[in-house]
């Protein structure tokens, strides 16, 4: 009975809604004159319409500020040879910070052909990162049991111990 009550009052506390609450991504890169990228929110819904921030790691003076657009996308005009730090806060206190991968951007005649190819690219390797899996989950539960079969093996033998000194 007592395990019973003590399994229901984990079932409440793990069904709350305030532990399904989503987590912002980011993934920016910058090529030498812009910073641009994708922010979303972890059940893929773009974080449209957001405030977004940028500046040269270490140095917070030279801000440079935009939105995100309806899709979560954003590109901000930068110059210079720096490693730029790019932070987003959405609604209800989400935020994600993340430094800009640098990309050498190649001044080719399908130039802009070739970064939207590595912006869809980059933008897949982000989402499948961020994703929770089935087998994320199993080991959670793997632990879970776990953790409850050693609980168990541990008064078992505690009361058999304490059985013995009573025969004794």
């Amino acid at each position: 009975m007592k395990i019973f009550a003590i399994l229901t009052a984990l079932l409440g506390v793990f069904s709350a809604q305030s532990l399904w609450a989503h987590s912002l991504y980011l993934f920016a890169q910058y090529d030498g004159s812009r910073i641009s990228g994708k922010a979303y929110y972890s059940d893929m819904t773009p974080a449209a319409e957001t405030y977004i921030e940028a500046h040269p790691q270490g140095n917070d003076q030279q801000l440079i500020e935009g939105k995100t657009d309806l899709d979560g996308r954003f590109s901000l005009p930068a110059n210079g040879d720096y490693v730029y730090k790019v932070i987003i806060e959405g609604a209800e206190g989400h935020k994600a910070s993340v430094i800009a991968d640098r990309v050498i951007a190649d001044r080719a005649k399908d130039d802009q052909i070739q970064d939207n190819a590595l912006m869809l690219v980059r933008e897949d390797i982000a989402r499948l990162k961020d994703k929770m899996y089935l087998h994320d989950i199993l080991g959670g539960i793997g632990y879970i049991f776990g953790i409850i079969g050693l609980w168990a093996l541990w008064t078992s033998r505690s009361n058999k111990s304490s059985q013995n000194k009573d025969n004794q």
